[in-house]
């Protein structure tokens, strides 16, 4: 029982620098997403009035100050153990619904692609024993069934890896956009500061 390497698919070389890519774009906007709101929040003043009035030194009236929103926060813990137990959930909980298909998506591609090499590695890997056992003179079996299994047994270990990576940034992700959630970038935050300076004049 003889099979051709030939006929066998070769490893997509194209797929490693795509995941590469997917995850580097995934940290990218988790950065810019944390970068945009900590930097909307921090540009706005807190919307304290003070006026200063004195001839020698500077003083302080006591003015209306206004510093937090009406946001609730979230629990970044909370949000890593629902994406831990289901995927999408935690990002359900910080409203980070945008990324939820993105990670279904892999996920269920990386796992049907793993499913499909394993039932390839397990047949292939019958019909090398097999080859084995009616080898009677040297029990070397089949060297191309022999090939054909590794290739599908690495190829199955490949994806269940790009799976394992792709739930561990599902958990990041929920993470970051729960800790990000109480951050409000809204106009209401914004306001002005007034300092008046009296200058006595001889």
């Amino acid at each position: 029982m003889t099979a051709s390497l030939n006929n066998f698919p070769m490893k997509n070389q194209s797929v490693m620098p795509l995941i590469v890519a997917i995850f580097f774009f995934f940290v990218s906007s988790i950065n810019a997403d944390a970068q945009t709101k900590v930097t909307s929040a921090l540009i706005k003043s807190d919307t304290t009035e003070a006026q200063y009035s004195s001839k020698d030194s500077i003083g302080v009236q006591g003015n209306k100050i206004k510093l937090i929103s009406d946001v609730n926060a979230k629990s970044g813990s909370l949000a890593m153990l629902l994406s831990a137990l289901l995927p999408g959930a935690g990002q359900v909980y910080a409203h980070r619904y945008y990324t939820i298909p993105i990670f279904w998506g892999f996920g269920v591609y990386f796992s049907s692609i793993a499913i499909k090499a394993n039932n390839q590695y397990l047949d292939y890997r019958g019909k090398f024993s097999e080859s084995v056992r009616l080898d009677t003179t040297a029990h070397s079996g089949d060297q191309n069934l022999l090939s054909a299994r590794d290739f599908y047994r690495d190829q199955r270990d490949e994806f269940i890896l790009y799976l394992g990576l792709t739930y561990i940034l599902n958990i990041i992700d929920a993470y970051v956009g729960a800790t990000l959630y109480d951050f409000d970038v809204s106009d209401e935050l914004g306001g002005s500061a007034k300092i008046q300076f009296h200058v006595p004049l001889p």
